[in-house]
């Protein structure tokens, strides 16, 4: 309703009850019918805005679709729960030239980073490796507050309409981190590494 004209979704994760909390596009009918979240999605949104051009894709990212995807789109939003998939993002990214927006949340608190390709530090910079397994917490071990996920998803939604509108000079830069618990706001620099 912002006046994007095309989303191409990518998700192979089915709708569960467990999502309604912080995942406001879908209902309690996408669980019964155990939907995939990219088809749930893609017919909320096409009820919303009917001459939405849209594609679902329930599937894992691969190193080889996110590339050919991401070349046929203006700016590209994370919304995956894992380090994995974020890098794969972050490369394939940086290979099309697009940029893209970082974002997660775990229990209250949240994070978001526009990521430029050749302008900006990316993923890589900001955390050359990804946390061991176990040692940062997550949805499942922490769990999430519905309005940390609605939070970050807003900065998101704010800094890819600034992309859009021909303004990137507009999005925050660094990493931006919000504390729903003790509303702590705090960005910090990301220096670009010589290698990116």
């Amino acid at each position: 309703r912002s006046g994007v004209g095309r989303l191409v979704l990518v998700d192979r994760d089915f709708v569960e009850e467990s999502n309604l909390h912080r995942q406001v596009l879908y209902d309690e009918a996408d669980c019964r019918e155990r939907l995939p979240k990219a088809v749930a999605a893609l017919r909320h949104l096409k009820d919303a805005r009917g001459d939405l051009a849209a594609e679902a894709h329930v599937a894992d990212l691969e190193p080889e679709m996110a590339e050919q995807i991401f070349s046929s789109c203006d700016v590209v939003v994370d919304g995956t729960d894992n380090f994995e998939t974020r890098y794969l993002i972050n490369d394939a990214s940086a290979a099309a030239g697009r940029p893209w927006i970082y974002g997660g949340a775990v229990a209250a608190m949240g994070s978001v980073m526009v990521v430029r390709p050749g302008a900006t530090a990316c993923l890589r910079c900001a955390f050359p490796d990804a946390p061991p397994p176990g040692s940062a917490p997550t949805c499942e071990t922490a769990g999430i507050l519905g309005p940390a996920a609605g939070a970050v998803a807003s900065l998101q939604a704010a800094e890819a309409i600034k992309i859009l509108a021909g303004r990137p000079e507009l999005c925050s830069g660094g990493l931006l981190n919000v504390n729903l618990m003790d509303w702590t706001v705090a960005r910090g620099a990301v220096p670009r590494r010589p290698d990116c």
